[in-house]
């Protein structure tokens, strides 16, 4: 269900990070994609908790929790109170933490990534990058940034093609036509103790 979508999220987690553009000539959006992969990167060989702690909260800062939950459930985010949605909010960037993160950087280490021009469309920022495999084949990954308060954050990852925001969304709104909101949020905090345990 959601662990296929948290475990691509981050598809580009742990590349070896093209300087092909110069520092002057990067967009506000494309630098936060690089602190995002570079900090996904050096969470798989830190060990120091303190450490490890601030690449993970320098991720967080990167992505558009609250945009991202709130596309995943749809309708159902209307009929949330506040602290409802923060719950599942906090469920999600949990899920992010010990799932997503983890298996991000073991999984995809010493890929390299190649990055276009950023691309303004309307409110959003586009960064487009190319992630080639050392024995061949190559993935484009589209960032899709939005503006949070000051910042730029991402909001969806487009993984040739196919919005990961989008599939996400599906995903949960089928759990939720099979079952209810309770019933999802149940299997959310079951995997989370799994990973705890």
């Amino acid at each position: 269900m959601i662990i296929i979508f948290l475990a691509l999220f981050f598809l580009a987690a742990t590349p070896r990070l093209s300087s092909a553009l110069a520092a002057d000539t990067t967009g506000p959006a494309e630098m936060i994609v690089r602190q995002m992969l570079e900090s996904m990167s050096k969470l798989r060989t830190t060990k120091d908790n303190a450490a490890r702690t601030e690449l993970i909260a320098k991720i967080d800062d990167s992505l558009a929790i609250d945009s991202l939950s709130r596309t995943a459930l749809g309708a159902q985010w209307s009929k949330l109170g506040r602290a409802e949605r923060a719950r599942f909010a906090n469920l999600l960037r949990e899920l992010l933490q010990k799932l997503a993160y983890p298996e991000a950087s073991q999984f995809f280490t010493g890929l390299e990534v190649q990055f276009g021009k950023e691309q303004i469309k309307q409110a959003r920022r586009i960064v487009s990058t190319t992630v080639k495999r050392a024995e061949g084949g190559a993935v484009s990954i589209d960032y899709v940034l939005g503006k949070v308060g000051p910042r730029w954050r991402v909001i969806d990852i487009i993984l040739d093609g196919q919005s990961l925001a989008s599939n996400v969304a599906a995903q949960i709104q089928a759990v939720l036509k099979q079952g209810s909101y309770d019933s999802l949020m149940a299997q959310m905090e079951a995997k989370l103790k799994q990973l705890d345990s």
